[in-house]
């Protein structure tokens, strides 16, 4: 092989490493989107509950100074 040959040979190596290593990112990525989406629908949930708690547990009354 000439020079030329071995080097767009490793060029094209490389770059089937790269598409590979960007691929694995993006799987890492839209994993990650899918787990920060679910959390924060539970921690919406989660303040809604305590939200209501907090509710029942001081229903309107005046406070002790009144």
């Amino acid at each position: 092989m000439g020079d030329k040959e071995d080097r767009l040979l490793k060029l094209e190596t490389d770059m089937a490493y790269l598409q590979d290593t960007v691929a694995q990112l993006n799987d890492i990525v839209v994993a990650q989107q899918a787990m920060m989406m679910k959390l924060e629908k539970q921690n919406e949930a989660l303040n809604r509950r305590i939200e209501d708690l907090d509710t029942e547990a001081r229903p309107n009354r005046k406070p002790p100074h009144y």
